[in-house]
């Protein structure tokens, strides 16, 4: 057999680099899914609803999970360009949605959402059954290099004393929040937020 050309033997190291890299973003890419969002939620094309994956976690669990989440997001903000945070920045205003409970407490969810310009999440909102609650802590990053939207993280405070921690994606097809939750009351579930347009708002009396 011929020995390979000093460019036939470039082109084969080239190649195999390439392969290699494509490999590595592959297995990244598929370790984000596979970590952030399939453990999440998934959605049924076809019937129109989600639910989370796996067994409720604890709240101990879940604002471990959802500190440790709002670090990296806050190392990402800061870590990205000012311009390109303002315009992966998702929408402040009024959003609307379902919960889906593991104690079969399914209710409807109103958040008034604020993403700062710092990379902070501030709000304030009402669950239809446990009442009114604020963000006391809440963290956001832009992941353009990701199938996705942003990410979110925050930590709520109800009026009635209990708190829920809360981490998610933003999903970029329409906006929609998706996240998983855990309270201080032993229940957990996941969530779906639709920001509402501000002329299907009903007026406040």
């Amino acid at each position: 057999m011929t020995p390979p050309s000093a460019t036939d033997q470039a082109f084969h190291d080239g190649l195999a680099a390439g392969r290699a890299e494509a490999v590595t973003i592959a297995g990244g890419a598929y370790f984000l899914y596979d970590r952030l969002i399939k453990p999440t939620f998934w959605e049924d094309e076809d019937e129109g609803f989600w639910e989370e994956e796996d067994e409720g976690a604890t709240f101990e669990e879940e604002l471990s999970e959802t500190r440790a989440v709002m670090s990296e997001l806050k190392a990402e903000f800061e870590a990205t360009d000012p311009l390109v945070s303002r315009i992966q920045a998702p929408p402040s205003g009024r959003y609307e949605g379902d919960s889906a409970e593991d104690d079969d407490g399914d209710q409807s969810v109103i958040t008034h959402l604020t993403f700062e310009g710092d990379g902070r999440v501030q709000g304030w909102g009402n669950d239809g059954v446990d009442g009114a609650y604020v963000i006391k802590e809440g963290r956001w990053s832009s992941t353009p290099d990701v199938a996705g939207g942003a990410r979110v993280a925050w930590i709520e405070k109800y009026d009635d004393g209990f708190e829920v921690a809360l981490r998610g994606q933003v999903r970029k097809s329409d906006g929609a929040i998706l996240g998983m939750w855990a309270s201080t009351r032993g229940v957990s579930g996941s969530v779906k937020l639709d920001l509402r347009p501000p002329n299907q708002r009903p007026s406040i009396m």
